[in-house]
Protein backbone atom coordinates (compact mmCIF):
# COMPACT_ATOMS: atom_id res chain seq x y z
CA UNK A 1 0.00 0.00 0.00
CA UNK A 2 1.13 3.64 -1.09
CA UNK A 3 2.73 4.89 2.03
CA UNK A 4 1.51 8.71 1.71
CA UNK A 5 -2.28 7.34 2.52
CA UNK A 6 -1.45 5.28 5.50
CA UNK A 7 -2.91 6.96 8.73
CA UNK A 8 -4.78 9.75 6.78
CA UNK A 9 -5.82 12.61 9.14
CA UNK A 10 -9.61 12.74 7.56
CA UNK A 11 -12.16 9.51 7.38
CA UNK A 12 -15.60 9.84 5.33
CA UNK A 13 -17.76 7.00 5.23
CA UNK A 14 -21.37 6.51 4.56
CA UNK A 15 -21.62 9.36 2.14
CA UNK A 16 -23.37 9.98 -1.78
CA UNK A 17 -20.43 11.99 -2.53
CA UNK A 18 -21.05 13.19 -5.76
CA UNK A 19 -17.30 13.88 -7.12
CA UNK A 20 -17.71 15.82 -10.22
CA UNK A 21 -14.98 13.38 -11.63
CA UNK A 22 -15.87 11.36 -14.58
CA UNK A 23 -13.44 8.99 -13.71
CA UNK A 24 -15.62 7.57 -10.88
CA UNK A 25 -18.63 10.09 -10.77
CA UNK A 26 -20.01 8.64 -7.36
CA UNK A 27 -18.38 7.23 -4.22
CA UNK A 28 -19.54 6.16 -0.32
CA UNK A 29 -16.20 7.33 1.37
CA UNK A 30 -12.85 9.00 1.55
CA UNK A 31 -9.58 9.47 2.97
CA UNK A 32 -7.81 13.47 3.23
CA UNK A 33 -4.12 13.29 4.14
CA UNK A 34 -2.41 16.88 4.21
CA UNK A 35 -5.29 18.67 2.72
CA UNK A 36 -6.00 17.19 0.03
CA UNK A 37 -7.88 13.70 -0.73
CA UNK A 38 -5.74 10.53 -1.27
CA UNK A 39 -8.35 7.68 -1.87
CA UNK A 40 -11.76 8.22 -2.97
CA UNK A 41 -13.77 4.82 -3.69
CA UNK A 42 -16.64 2.30 -1.13
CA UNK A 43 -16.69 1.78 2.83
CA UNK A 44 -14.67 -1.42 2.78
CA UNK A 45 -11.69 0.22 0.49
CA UNK A 46 -10.96 3.38 3.12
CA UNK A 47 -12.06 1.97 6.09
CA UNK A 48 -8.76 -0.19 6.07
CA UNK A 49 -6.78 3.22 5.95
CA UNK A 50 -8.11 4.00 8.99
CA UNK A 51 -5.00 4.50 10.99
CA UNK A 52 -3.90 6.30 14.68
CA UNK A 53 -4.93 9.68 14.56
CA UNK A 54 -7.44 9.37 11.69
CA UNK A 55 -10.80 11.74 12.63
CA UNK A 56 -13.71 9.46 10.94
CA UNK A 57 -16.89 11.31 9.88
CA UNK A 58 -19.71 8.65 9.78
CA UNK A 59 -22.63 10.71 7.41
CA UNK A 60 -25.21 8.15 7.12
CA UNK A 61 -25.71 8.87 3.64
CA UNK A 62 -26.07 12.67 3.28
CA UNK A 63 -24.61 13.94 0.41
CA UNK A 64 -20.57 15.44 -0.29
CA UNK A 65 -19.82 17.83 -3.21
CA UNK A 66 -16.59 19.38 -3.77
CA UNK A 67 -16.35 22.72 -1.86
CA UNK A 68 -18.73 25.61 -4.17
CA UNK A 69 -16.60 28.09 -5.87
CA UNK A 70 -18.19 31.70 -6.31
CA UNK A 71 -16.31 33.46 -9.75
CA UNK A 72 -17.09 36.96 -8.94
CA UNK A 73 -18.08 37.92 -5.66
CA UNK A 74 -16.98 41.26 -3.46
CA UNK A 75 -15.34 40.00 -0.74
CA UNK A 76 -14.04 42.55 1.27
CA UNK A 77 -16.48 45.40 -0.06
CA UNK A 78 -18.92 43.39 1.25
CA UNK A 79 -17.34 42.89 4.36
CA UNK A 80 -16.50 46.78 5.28
CA UNK A 81 -20.31 47.23 4.11
CA UNK A 82 -21.77 44.97 6.55
CA UNK A 83 -19.50 46.82 9.34
CA UNK A 84 -20.62 49.90 8.43
CA UNK A 85 -24.05 50.57 6.54
CA UNK A 86 -27.27 49.67 7.28
CA UNK A 87 -28.99 46.91 5.10
CA UNK A 88 -31.96 47.82 3.10
CA UNK A 89 -32.38 44.63 2.17
CA UNK A 90 -34.10 43.67 6.08
CA UNK A 91 -36.91 46.39 6.12
CA UNK A 92 -40.05 46.62 3.16
CA UNK A 93 -40.28 50.31 2.55
CA UNK A 94 -38.92 53.47 2.21
CA UNK A 95 -40.34 54.77 5.36
CA UNK A 96 -38.46 52.12 7.17
CA UNK A 97 -35.29 52.79 5.37
CA UNK A 98 -35.69 56.54 6.19
CA UNK A 99 -36.56 54.94 10.07
CA UNK A 100 -33.64 52.91 10.32
CA UNK A 101 -31.10 55.51 9.12
CA UNK A 102 -32.42 58.23 11.82
CA UNK A 103 -31.48 55.87 14.78
CA UNK A 104 -28.37 55.38 13.11
CA UNK A 105 -27.55 59.14 12.51
CA UNK A 106 -28.83 59.58 16.36
CA UNK A 107 -25.87 57.15 16.97
CA UNK A 108 -23.74 58.94 14.72
CA UNK A 109 -21.02 62.20 15.55
CA UNK A 110 -22.34 65.36 14.13
CA UNK A 111 -20.95 65.52 10.45
CA UNK A 112 -20.29 61.87 10.25
CA UNK A 113 -21.74 59.32 7.35
CA UNK A 114 -24.74 57.59 7.48
CA UNK A 115 -24.90 54.85 5.28
CA UNK A 116 -26.92 51.95 3.72
CA UNK A 117 -26.32 49.45 1.32
CA UNK A 118 -28.62 46.44 -0.80
CA UNK A 119 -31.51 48.80 -1.41
CA UNK A 120 -33.80 47.48 -4.56
CA UNK A 121 -36.37 49.85 -5.93
CA UNK A 122 -38.28 46.64 -7.12
CA UNK A 123 -38.48 45.39 -3.64
CA UNK A 124 -40.25 48.00 -1.49
CA UNK A 125 -43.84 48.68 -1.13
CA UNK A 126 -43.20 52.04 -3.23
CA UNK A 127 -41.66 50.56 -6.19
CA UNK A 128 -38.98 53.33 -6.73
CA UNK A 129 -35.74 54.37 -5.31
CA UNK A 130 -34.41 57.64 -3.52
CA UNK A 131 -33.52 61.16 -4.01
CA UNK A 132 -32.01 63.70 -2.37
CA UNK A 133 -35.42 65.01 -0.41
CA UNK A 134 -36.21 61.30 0.70
CA UNK A 135 -32.80 61.76 2.44
CA UNK A 136 -32.44 65.04 4.05
CA UNK A 137 -36.05 64.24 5.80
CA UNK A 138 -33.68 61.24 7.81
CA UNK A 139 -31.02 64.45 8.35
CA UNK A 140 -29.64 67.72 7.04
CA UNK A 141 -26.68 67.17 9.90
CA UNK A 142 -25.33 64.02 8.14
CA UNK A 143 -23.76 63.25 4.85
CA UNK A 144 -26.66 60.26 4.18
CA UNK A 145 -25.72 57.85 1.06
CA UNK A 146 -27.51 54.80 0.60
CA UNK A 147 -25.94 52.15 -2.44
CA UNK A 148 -28.44 50.02 -4.56
CA UNK A 149 -28.59 46.98 -4.69
CA UNK A 150 -26.53 46.37 -8.15
CA UNK A 151 -23.59 48.38 -6.31
CA UNK A 152 -23.35 50.72 -8.92
CA UNK A 153 -25.70 53.46 -7.98
CA UNK A 154 -25.90 55.53 -5.31
CA UNK A 155 -28.54 57.90 -3.54
CA UNK A 156 -27.21 61.29 -1.85
CA UNK A 157 -28.71 63.67 0.26
CA UNK A 158 -27.55 67.55 0.16
CA UNK A 159 -25.15 67.09 3.09
CA UNK A 160 -23.61 63.85 1.16
CA UNK A 161 -23.60 66.35 -1.97
CA UNK A 162 -22.31 69.19 -0.48
CA UNK A 163 -19.30 66.62 0.78
CA UNK A 164 -18.45 65.20 -2.62
CA UNK A 165 -18.76 68.64 -4.63
CA UNK A 166 -21.55 68.15 -6.68
CA UNK A 167 -23.34 71.07 -8.02
CA UNK A 168 -25.56 72.15 -10.25
CA UNK A 169 -22.58 73.16 -12.09
CA UNK A 170 -20.22 70.22 -11.63
CA UNK A 171 -19.30 68.67 -14.53
CA UNK A 172 -20.25 65.29 -15.33
CA UNK A 173 -16.53 64.34 -16.10
CA UNK A 174 -16.03 65.16 -12.84
CA UNK A 175 -18.14 64.19 -10.21
CA UNK A 176 -19.24 60.72 -12.74
CA UNK A 177 -22.78 60.72 -14.17
CA UNK A 178 -25.30 62.02 -12.03
CA UNK A 179 -29.17 63.37 -12.63
CA UNK A 180 -30.76 66.52 -12.30
CA UNK A 181 -34.10 67.45 -11.48
CA UNK A 182 -35.47 68.48 -15.06
CA UNK A 183 -37.18 71.72 -14.11
CA UNK A 184 -34.33 73.47 -11.35
CA UNK A 185 -31.49 71.49 -13.25
CA UNK A 186 -30.64 70.87 -9.67
CA UNK A 187 -28.65 67.77 -9.00
CA UNK A 188 -31.57 65.44 -7.57
CA UNK A 189 -29.25 62.95 -5.37
CA UNK A 190 -28.56 60.02 -7.78
CA UNK A 191 -25.44 59.23 -8.73
CA UNK A 192 -24.46 56.43 -11.17
CA UNK A 193 -21.16 54.81 -12.39
CA UNK A 194 -18.20 56.86 -12.24
CA UNK A 195 -19.12 59.02 -9.50
CA UNK A 196 -18.10 55.72 -7.32
CA UNK A 197 -14.64 56.84 -7.09
CA UNK A 198 -15.35 59.67 -5.44
CA UNK A 199 -18.25 58.21 -3.23
CA UNK A 200 -15.59 55.69 -2.25
CA UNK A 201 -13.06 58.24 -1.08
CA UNK A 202 -15.61 59.74 1.43
CA UNK A 203 -17.48 56.56 2.08
CA UNK A 204 -15.06 54.23 3.56
CA UNK A 205 -12.60 55.99 4.61
CA UNK A 206 -12.92 55.24 8.35
CA UNK A 207 -12.61 51.64 6.96
CA UNK A 208 -9.65 50.69 9.78
CA UNK A 209 -7.42 47.66 9.19
CA UNK A 210 -9.67 45.86 12.07
CA UNK A 211 -12.91 46.97 10.78
CA UNK A 212 -11.99 45.58 7.16
CA UNK A 213 -9.88 42.27 9.19
CA UNK A 214 -12.97 41.39 11.60
CA UNK A 215 -15.27 42.43 8.43
CA UNK A 216 -13.44 39.67 6.52
CA UNK A 217 -13.75 37.15 9.19
CA UNK A 218 -17.32 37.67 9.44
CA UNK A 219 -18.50 37.61 5.54
CA UNK A 220 -16.34 34.13 5.17
CA UNK A 221 -17.98 32.55 8.13
CA UNK A 222 -21.41 33.73 6.22
CA UNK A 223 -20.18 32.71 2.94
CA UNK A 224 -18.49 29.23 4.44
CA UNK A 225 -22.72 28.25 5.55
CA UNK A 226 -23.33 28.40 2.30
CA UNK A 227 -20.97 25.76 0.69
CA UNK A 228 -18.62 28.10 -0.13
CA UNK A 229 -15.18 26.83 -0.45
CA UNK A 230 -13.57 29.40 -2.69
CA UNK A 231 -13.84 33.24 -3.71
CA UNK A 232 -13.00 35.15 -6.73
CA UNK A 233 -12.76 38.85 -5.37
CA UNK A 234 -13.86 40.46 -8.71
CA UNK A 235 -13.00 44.12 -7.58
CA UNK A 236 -9.75 44.29 -5.24
CA UNK A 237 -7.84 47.49 -4.34
CA UNK A 238 -4.53 47.82 -2.48
CA UNK A 239 -6.07 48.18 0.57
CA UNK A 240 -7.87 45.05 0.34
CA UNK A 241 -4.49 43.03 -0.42
CA UNK A 242 -3.01 44.37 2.24
CA UNK A 243 -5.94 43.18 4.83
CA UNK A 244 -5.89 39.56 2.92
CA UNK A 245 -2.04 39.35 3.32
CA UNK A 246 -3.04 40.04 6.92
CA UNK A 247 -5.06 37.50 7.50
CA UNK A 248 -3.17 35.37 5.48
CA UNK A 249 -0.49 35.72 7.91
CA UNK A 250 -2.16 35.49 10.68
CA UNK A 251 -3.72 32.13 9.53
CA UNK A 252 -7.05 33.83 9.77
CA UNK A 253 -8.12 33.17 5.96
CA UNK A 254 -11.21 30.79 6.21
CA UNK A 255 -11.58 30.33 2.75
CA UNK A 256 -9.56 30.70 -0.67
CA UNK A 257 -9.18 33.50 -2.68
CA UNK A 258 -8.53 34.42 -6.33
CA UNK A 259 -7.69 38.37 -5.91
CA UNK A 260 -9.27 40.09 -9.24
CA UNK A 261 -7.52 43.95 -8.78
CA UNK A 262 -9.52 47.07 -10.41
CA UNK A 263 -7.47 48.62 -13.02
CA UNK A 264 -6.95 51.42 -11.01
CA UNK A 265 -4.47 49.77 -9.17
CA UNK A 266 -2.80 47.83 -11.74
CA UNK A 267 0.01 50.22 -12.31
CA UNK A 268 1.83 49.73 -8.86
CA UNK A 269 1.06 46.08 -8.80
CA UNK A 270 2.46 45.71 -12.71
CA UNK A 271 5.59 47.63 -11.31
CA UNK A 272 6.46 44.40 -8.80
CA UNK A 273 6.86 42.02 -11.95
CA UNK A 274 3.62 39.63 -9.97
CA UNK A 275 1.64 38.28 -12.53
CA UNK A 276 -1.37 36.03 -12.69
CA UNK A 277 -1.39 33.00 -10.59
CA UNK A 278 1.60 34.59 -7.75
CA UNK A 279 0.62 33.24 -4.53
CA UNK A 280 -0.82 29.95 -2.97
CA UNK A 281 -3.55 27.91 -2.52
CA UNK A 282 -5.11 29.85 -0.17
CA UNK A 283 -4.42 33.41 -1.47
CA UNK A 284 -2.82 34.65 -5.21
CA UNK A 285 -3.10 37.13 -7.82
CA UNK A 286 -5.61 36.73 -10.48
CA UNK A 287 -6.71 39.15 -13.36
CA UNK A 288 -7.26 42.83 -13.58
CA UNK A 289 -10.72 44.42 -13.49
CA UNK A 290 -12.35 46.57 -16.03
CA UNK A 291 -15.79 47.79 -16.48
CA UNK A 292 -17.66 48.69 -19.33
CA UNK A 293 -20.98 49.12 -18.96
CA UNK A 294 -23.43 49.52 -16.00
CA UNK A 295 -25.57 46.56 -14.25
CA UNK A 296 -29.10 44.31 -15.49
CA UNK A 297 -30.32 45.20 -11.77
CA UNK A 298 -30.27 48.91 -12.17
CA UNK A 299 -30.95 48.94 -15.96
CA UNK A 300 -27.93 50.74 -16.32
CA UNK A 301 -26.61 47.46 -18.61
CA UNK A 302 -25.29 48.96 -22.17
CA UNK A 303 -27.74 47.56 -24.50
CA UNK A 304 -27.93 47.76 -28.45
CA UNK A 305 -31.43 47.84 -28.24
CA UNK A 306 -33.25 50.07 -25.86
CA UNK A 307 -34.97 48.89 -22.81
CA UNK A 308 -38.57 48.16 -22.63
CA UNK A 309 -40.86 51.24 -22.62
CA UNK A 310 -37.86 53.21 -22.88
CA UNK A 311 -35.50 55.27 -25.24
CA UNK A 312 -32.84 54.52 -22.83
CA UNK A 313 -29.61 52.27 -24.18
CA UNK A 314 -27.88 52.14 -20.68
CA UNK A 315 -24.56 53.43 -19.81
CA UNK A 316 -21.21 52.80 -21.67
CA UNK A 317 -18.10 53.65 -19.06
CA UNK A 318 -15.42 53.52 -21.57
CA UNK A 319 -14.73 54.01 -25.31
CA UNK A 320 -13.72 50.87 -27.10
CA UNK A 321 -9.76 52.84 -27.84
CA UNK A 322 -9.59 52.86 -24.15
CA UNK A 323 -10.59 49.02 -23.12
CA UNK A 324 -8.01 47.89 -25.78
CA UNK A 325 -5.33 50.06 -24.50
CA UNK A 326 -5.97 48.36 -20.75
CA UNK A 327 -6.49 45.38 -21.74
CA UNK A 328 -3.32 45.32 -24.24
CA UNK A 329 -1.50 46.82 -21.26
CA UNK A 330 -2.68 43.63 -18.44
CA UNK A 331 -1.68 41.02 -21.26
CA UNK A 332 1.81 42.47 -21.30
CA UNK A 333 2.20 42.35 -17.97
CA UNK A 334 1.06 38.75 -17.41
CA UNK A 335 -2.28 38.99 -16.17
CA UNK A 336 -5.60 37.66 -17.11
CA UNK A 337 -7.93 40.43 -18.13
CA UNK A 338 -11.35 40.45 -16.38
CA UNK A 339 -13.95 42.67 -18.19
CA UNK A 340 -17.05 43.82 -16.76
CA UNK A 341 -19.57 43.76 -19.43
CA UNK A 342 -23.43 42.85 -18.61
CA UNK A 343 -25.57 44.12 -21.95
CA UNK A 344 -25.19 42.74 -25.22
CA UNK A 345 -23.78 45.88 -26.83
CA UNK A 346 -20.88 46.05 -24.07
CA UNK A 347 -20.21 42.25 -24.66
CA UNK A 348 -19.55 42.74 -28.50
CA UNK A 349 -17.52 45.51 -27.75
CA UNK A 350 -15.42 43.85 -24.97
CA UNK A 351 -15.31 40.67 -27.87
CA UNK A 352 -14.32 43.20 -30.66
CA UNK A 353 -11.39 44.49 -28.19
CA UNK A 354 -10.26 40.59 -26.97
CA UNK A 355 -10.03 39.93 -30.89
CA UNK A 356 -8.01 43.04 -31.61
CA UNK A 357 -5.40 42.43 -28.86
CA UNK A 358 -5.16 38.23 -29.62
CA UNK A 359 -4.20 39.51 -33.70
CA UNK A 360 -1.21 41.13 -32.74
CA UNK A 361 -0.64 39.62 -29.15
CA UNK A 362 -0.53 36.09 -28.62
CA UNK A 363 -0.36 34.18 -25.37
CA UNK A 364 -1.04 30.81 -25.29
CA UNK A 365 -4.29 30.43 -23.30
CA UNK A 366 -5.23 34.16 -21.94
CA UNK A 367 -8.42 32.51 -20.36
CA UNK A 368 -10.31 35.79 -21.59
CA UNK A 369 -12.51 36.65 -18.48
CA UNK A 370 -16.22 38.12 -19.22
CA UNK A 371 -17.09 39.36 -16.00
CA UNK A 372 -20.82 38.63 -15.79
CA UNK A 373 -21.90 38.38 -19.84
CA UNK A 374 -25.34 39.03 -18.54
CA UNK A 375 -27.23 39.49 -22.17
CA UNK A 376 -25.97 37.84 -24.70
CA UNK A 377 -27.08 37.21 -28.53
CA UNK A 378 -26.54 34.22 -31.09
CA UNK A 379 -24.10 36.13 -33.37
CA UNK A 380 -22.16 36.60 -29.98
CA UNK A 381 -21.61 33.00 -28.92
CA UNK A 382 -19.15 31.65 -31.48
CA UNK A 383 -17.10 34.50 -31.29
CA UNK A 384 -17.06 33.97 -27.56
CA UNK A 385 -15.92 30.23 -28.51
CA UNK A 386 -13.20 31.06 -30.71
CA UNK A 387 -11.44 33.25 -28.33
CA UNK A 388 -11.47 30.37 -25.54
CA UNK A 389 -13.70 33.62 -23.02
CA UNK A 390 -14.57 32.32 -19.59
CA UNK A 391 -17.81 34.08 -18.34
CA UNK A 392 -19.61 34.32 -15.11
CA UNK A 393 -23.13 35.30 -15.28
CA UNK A 394 -24.89 35.26 -11.91
CA UNK A 395 -26.32 32.78 -11.47
CA UNK A 396 -29.21 33.96 -8.76
CA UNK A 397 -30.16 37.07 -11.04
CA UNK A 398 -33.41 35.47 -12.29
CA UNK A 399 -34.47 33.82 -9.01
CA UNK A 400 -33.74 37.61 -7.55
CA UNK A 401 -34.13 39.78 -9.68
CA UNK A 402 -37.13 38.07 -11.99
CA UNK A 403 -38.72 41.50 -11.20
CA UNK A 404 -36.25 43.69 -13.55
CA UNK A 405 -37.34 41.19 -16.31
CA UNK A 406 -39.98 42.95 -17.82
CA UNK A 407 -37.45 46.03 -18.61
CA UNK A 408 -35.54 43.64 -21.20
CA UNK A 409 -38.93 42.11 -22.58
CA UNK A 410 -39.63 38.05 -23.04
CA UNK A 411 -37.61 37.95 -25.71
CA UNK A 412 -34.38 39.36 -24.59
CA UNK A 413 -34.94 36.95 -21.16
CA UNK A 414 -34.13 34.01 -23.36
CA UNK A 415 -30.52 35.13 -23.68
CA UNK A 416 -29.93 36.30 -20.19
CA UNK A 417 -27.19 34.28 -18.00
CA UNK A 418 -27.28 31.87 -20.88
CA UNK A 419 -25.95 29.04 -19.44
CA UNK A 420 -27.81 26.60 -21.66
CA UNK A 421 -26.11 28.43 -24.80
CA UNK A 422 -22.45 28.68 -23.00
CA UNK A 423 -22.89 24.58 -22.48
CA UNK A 424 -24.01 23.60 -25.80
CA UNK A 425 -21.19 26.25 -27.57
CA UNK A 426 -18.22 24.87 -25.35
CA UNK A 427 -17.73 27.72 -23.55
CA UNK A 428 -16.98 27.80 -19.78
CA UNK A 429 -19.23 29.09 -17.63
CA UNK A 430 -18.83 30.01 -13.80
CA UNK A 431 -21.01 29.79 -10.78
CA UNK A 432 -21.46 33.18 -9.09
CA UNK A 433 -23.26 35.49 -7.30
CA UNK A 434 -21.28 39.19 -7.43
CA UNK A 435 -22.56 39.43 -3.38
CA UNK A 436 -23.99 41.86 -2.64
CA UNK A 437 -25.36 42.48 -5.69
CA UNK A 438 -27.42 39.35 -5.82
CA UNK A 439 -28.11 36.40 -2.57
CA UNK A 440 -24.77 34.70 -2.26
CA UNK A 441 -26.34 30.89 -1.70
CA UNK A 442 -24.93 28.88 -4.20
CA UNK A 443 -27.57 26.36 -3.86
CA UNK A 444 -30.67 29.18 -4.56
CA UNK A 445 -27.76 30.51 -7.16
CA UNK A 446 -28.30 26.17 -8.69
CA UNK A 447 -31.61 26.37 -8.33
CA UNK A 448 -32.25 29.41 -10.49
CA UNK A 449 -30.48 28.14 -13.31
CA UNK A 450 -32.10 24.87 -13.21
CA UNK A 451 -35.38 26.47 -13.13
CA UNK A 452 -35.30 30.13 -14.40
CA UNK A 453 -37.98 30.80 -12.17
CA UNK A 454 -38.52 34.37 -10.10
CA UNK A 455 -40.08 34.62 -6.33
CA UNK A 456 -43.50 34.64 -7.74
CA UNK A 457 -42.71 31.30 -9.90
CA UNK A 458 -43.01 32.58 -13.49
CA UNK A 459 -40.15 31.19 -16.18
CA UNK A 460 -38.17 33.42 -17.72
CA UNK A 461 -36.30 32.10 -20.92
CA UNK A 462 -37.05 28.42 -20.34
CA UNK A 463 -35.05 27.46 -23.05
CA UNK A 464 -31.90 28.46 -21.11
CA UNK A 465 -32.71 25.90 -18.45
CA UNK A 466 -29.42 23.16 -17.69
CA UNK A 467 -29.68 19.97 -15.84
CA UNK A 468 -28.64 19.94 -11.74
CA UNK A 469 -25.96 17.87 -13.07
CA UNK A 470 -24.45 20.40 -14.93
CA UNK A 471 -25.41 23.35 -12.38
CA UNK A 472 -23.12 21.70 -9.96
CA UNK A 473 -20.36 21.41 -12.46
CA UNK A 474 -20.76 25.23 -13.39
CA UNK A 475 -20.30 25.80 -9.73
CA UNK A 476 -17.47 23.62 -9.16
CA UNK A 477 -15.07 22.57 -11.67
CA UNK A 478 -16.02 25.56 -14.01
CA UNK A 479 -14.88 27.92 -11.69
CA UNK A 480 -11.50 26.61 -10.76
CA UNK A 481 -10.98 26.43 -14.39
CA UNK A 482 -11.87 30.05 -14.53
CA UNK A 483 -8.98 30.71 -12.01
CA UNK A 484 -6.27 28.26 -13.72
CA UNK A 485 -7.10 25.75 -10.90
CA UNK A 486 -8.85 22.83 -12.64
CA UNK A 487 -5.98 20.42 -11.60
CA UNK A 488 -5.91 21.38 -7.76
CA UNK A 489 -9.57 21.68 -7.02
CA UNK A 490 -12.99 21.43 -8.35
CA UNK A 491 -13.90 17.72 -7.98
CA UNK A 492 -13.52 15.17 -5.33
CA UNK A 493 -10.22 13.77 -7.00
CA UNK A 494 -7.29 12.05 -5.51
CA UNK A 495 -4.24 14.38 -5.58
CA UNK A 496 -6.42 17.66 -5.55
CA UNK A 497 -7.54 20.09 -2.61
CA UNK A 498 -9.88 18.71 -0.23
CA UNK A 499 -12.40 21.13 -0.24
CA UNK A 500 -15.99 19.75 0.82
CA UNK A 501 -19.57 20.38 1.01
CA UNK A 502 -21.53 17.98 3.40
CA UNK A 503 -25.59 18.63 2.22
CA UNK A 504 -28.58 17.38 3.69
CA UNK A 505 -29.97 15.99 0.71
CA UNK A 506 -29.09 15.19 -2.58
CA UNK A 507 -29.84 18.25 -4.93
CA UNK A 508 -30.08 15.62 -8.28
CA UNK A 509 -32.77 13.88 -6.57
CA UNK A 510 -34.90 16.46 -4.57
CA UNK A 511 -37.89 18.54 -6.31
CA UNK A 512 -35.93 21.09 -8.42
CA UNK A 513 -37.59 23.77 -6.32
CA UNK A 514 -36.65 22.80 -3.40
CA UNK A 515 -32.98 22.80 -3.75
CA UNK A 516 -32.24 26.27 -2.27
CA UNK A 517 -34.19 24.82 1.16
CA UNK A 518 -31.48 22.11 1.47
CA UNK A 519 -29.54 22.37 4.46
CA UNK A 520 -25.81 22.74 4.43
CA UNK A 521 -24.57 20.77 7.07
CA UNK A 522 -20.73 21.04 6.88
CA UNK A 523 -18.18 23.06 5.04
CA UNK A 524 -14.37 21.19 4.95
CA UNK A 525 -11.28 23.52 3.35
CA UNK A 526 -8.10 21.52 3.37
CA UNK A 527 -9.28 19.05 5.62
CA UNK A 528 -10.27 21.59 8.30
CA UNK A 529 -14.17 21.69 9.56
CA UNK A 530 -14.86 25.89 8.61
CA UNK A 531 -18.46 25.25 9.49
CA UNK A 532 -20.75 22.82 10.97
CA UNK A 533 -19.20 20.04 12.05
Amino acid sequence: MNSSILSPDLIVLNGNIITIDPKIPRAQALAVKEGRFVAIGDNEDIKGLIGHGSRVLDLGGKTVLPGFIDGHIHVINAAIRHALMFDCSTVNSIGEIQEELRLKALSTPFGEWVRGFKLDDMKVTEQRGLNREDLDQVSRDHPVIVNERSGLLYYANTKALERLGVTRDTPGEIAGYFDRDPDTGEPNGVLYEKAEELIKFHLFADATSEIRLAGLKSVCQMFASGGLTSLHDAMVTSDDVRTYQEAWEKGELLLRVYMIVKYNFFSGLKDTGIKTGFGDERLRFGGIKMVTDGALQARTAYLSKPYEYSDDYGLRTLDPEDIEHQVMEVMEAGFQPCTHAMGDAAIDMVLTVYENVSATYFRSDPRYRIEHCTLVRPDLLERMKSLGCVVTPCGPLVAHHGDKMPFYGEERAKWIVAHRSFLDHNIVSTGASDYPSNPFEPLLGIQSCVNRTDSDGKVWGENQRISVEEALKIYTLHGAYASFEEDIKGSITTGKLADLVVLGQDPTTVDPCAIKDITVEMTIVGGETVYGG
